[in-house]
């Protein structure tokens, strides 16, 4: 596999990792809401808990969820390896100036 600069496996793993974290988090707490909620009797009811509805509802919130979280985690950590390299470039690296 090559090598790209910009993009390192560390990278893709730490995006998508926090990705499927924050997805699977947002997701369980929308679900259980709901399904305690139960607007107008649609997840549960006389007969037990509809599964296909509160299926339905987990899935259009996972992936939609899970796509902001990757950007934003990739977009954090373009951020902060910028600011790493500018930080390093003009305070410790040689390039440092020193008030005199």
């Amino acid at each position: 596999m090559p090598r790209l600069r910009w993009i390192r496996s560390k990278t893709l793993v730490a995006g998508l990792s926090f990705g499927a974290a924050a997805a699977l988090s947002v997701t369980l707490v929308i679900c259980v809401r709901e399904w305690m909620e139960n607007p107008g009797g649609i997840f549960r009811g006389d007969d037990g808990t509809n599964w296909g509805f509160v299926f339905d509802t987990a899935i259009s919130w996972l992936i939609p969820t899970f796509f902001y979280a990757v950007l934003f985690a990739w977009f954090v950590q373009l951020f902060l390896k910028g600011t790493r390299a500018v930080y390093r470039k003009y305070f410790k690296g040689d390039g440092a100036q020193e008030d005199t």
